[in-house]
């Protein structure tokens, strides 16, 4: 299907946000397991300040910090080496988080910090780029909190919202606004993605503000459900710089993905045959349409699943399985996201008559698989000596141990320059003092004091370093 551009490129400045189920069962796979719904709240007074405070109090402990080092890969990059950071939030307690593909793709050393303070090591599910959606899991000894899905198919444009994120590393901000626009297509090839053709772009625009940070973070309705997934901002021209423009992907399109990211960690995707275009008013005038809306069929596939069922070049197609269609862009993620296989009836308006229609999308070929994610959860994790961490510690000569207190203490002899060590604060040659309440004179003890702790513990420790003493807190 052709994407396209509906702004002229001069205005197309849309940044990434980097550092950086429900009533729609049209739109893809149902797992009740994995995400929990929110029912729509019924149409009244918008909610009052007091009500955001509370909706913020309810939903900022399941929205959490996503950070990592983006991979040096075979190609050169600009990226590489960088610090990657974003937002996410907890959709089950067993700690599945959704956030951007952008966030965490080429990413290693993935790491959440959670609401509490926790930082937890975390691995990738499955990524889909084309749609900027990834599931993400940590491993946590209890329970994690929740935000629960909503229906992003009716939102209605100027209810209000609430975006939870990490702007420039300002943690778990909250801002508020209203639903600026729906079914918002926006150009993403000045974005230097590749395949544009493969790229879906359609957005809720909001004008709560979303910043660099805020990728993957929710956009909350008035009821504390997502309606969507914070991604890009406007940025506009250098002399002309946007304010309030924000887009965040409807999250109907996420819910159509994540039981196969979680099951196969692709989205494979369906084939309808069609090539389609928005229509103008002036294609509206001149084809006696009711509306705008719909999507134009410019050409049909030979030996398609659209030709078997009977669609012609000329016909709009109005609606996908009882779902609105409102332009090309929406058919075309509702054809490709649909389940191979599965029967779709299909609403067309042929010569000013309504018509239906029932299509089979076949599963589209596949072309080299992806490579498999630095930071996949089906790739062991690395891990140094002394006690299972990414750091090794020595024994200190009798000398030196013997000015320390209680003449215990071992060294740092090696570390990992992004591990958890690292980001603890600790360096080569720091003399640690005691793990917890545990003096450590030999990497027997320290071993043994780590195991004392649970996988996603933060550990207490004391350090000394040019002679003095400090606290730091070792993730497990």
């Amino acid at each position: 299907m052709r994407l396209l551009p509906s702004l002229p490129p001069v205005a197309l400045t849309l940044a990434l946000a980097l550092a950086t189920a429900s009533a729609a069962p049209a739109r893809g796979e149902r797992d009740a397991a994995l995400w929990t719904d929110q029912p729509r709240r019924k149409a009244g007074r918008g909610p009052n300040l007091n009500d955001l405070a509370d909706l913020a109090d309810r939903a900022r402990p399941a929205v959490v910090h996503v950070r990592g080092t983006v991979e040096e890969t075979g190609t050169p990059s600009d990226e590489a080496g960088k610090t990657s950071i974003g937002t996410g939030f907890i959709i089950h307690r067993a700690g599945f988080i959704v956030t951007n593909e952008h966030v965490v793709r080429n990413v290693v050393d993935l790491r959440v910090r959670l609401y509490d303070g926790r930082e937890l090591p975390a691995c990738v599910v499955g990524a889909d780029a084309p749609t900027d959606v990834a599931l993400l899991k940590v491993e946590s000894p209890t329970p994690l909190p929740i935000l629960p899905l909503g229906d992003s198919d009716v939102v209605r444009v100027g209810e209000r919202v609430v975006a939870i994120g990490n702007p420039f590393g300002f943690n778990h901000s909250v801002t508020a606004g209203i639903v600026s626009a729906k079914e918002r297509v926006v150009d993403r090839s000045t974005l230097r993605e590749a395949n544009e053709q493969d790229i879906y772009s359609f957005f809720i625009q909001t004008d709560a503000s979303i910043n660099v940070g805020n990728s993957g973070g929710p956009l909350i309705d008035a009821a504390g459900a997502v309606i969507g997934i914070s991604a890009a901002f406007w940025a506009g021209h250098p002399l002309q710089p946007a304010q309030g423009i924000g887009f965040a992907i409807p999250i109907n399109i996420a819910k159509s993905l994540l039981p196969r990211l979680h099951d196969k960690g692709v989205a494979p995707r369906a084939v309808l045959g069609v090539d389609a275009q928005p229509i103008d008013p002036a294609l509206e005038a001149a084809l006696k349409l009711p509306s705008a809306r719909g999507a134009l069929i410019a050409s049909v596939g030979k030996g398609s699943p659209a030709e078997a069922a009977g669609l012609e070049t000329g016909d709009v197609v109005v609606a996908w399985n009882g779902t609105p269609i409102a332009t090309s862009e929406d058919l075309k993620i509702d054809a490709q996201l649909s389940i191979p296989g599965a029967r779709i009836k299909v609403a067309l308006l042929r010569e000013g008559k309504r018509i239906d229609r029932e299509v089979v999308p076949r599963l589209a070929p596949t072309k080299a698989p992806p490579p498999i994610h630095p930071s996949s959860c089906g790739r062991p994790r690395e891990l140094g000596a002394g006690g299972g961490e990414d750091l090794e510690v020595r024994e200190l000569p009798a000398g030196s141990a013997a000015g320390l207190p209680g003449g215990r203490g071992i060294a740092v002899s090696k570390m990992s320059d992004r591990g958890a060590a690292a980001q603890a604060g600790l360096k080569t040659g720091d003399v640690i003092l005691r793990v917890g309440g545990a003096g450590v004179r030999t990497p027997a003890d320290f071993g043994a004091a780590l195991k004392t702790y649970k996988p996603g513990d933060s550990v207490p420790v004391l350090v000394r370093r040019a002679g003095f003493d400090f606290w730091t807190a070792l993730p497990r």
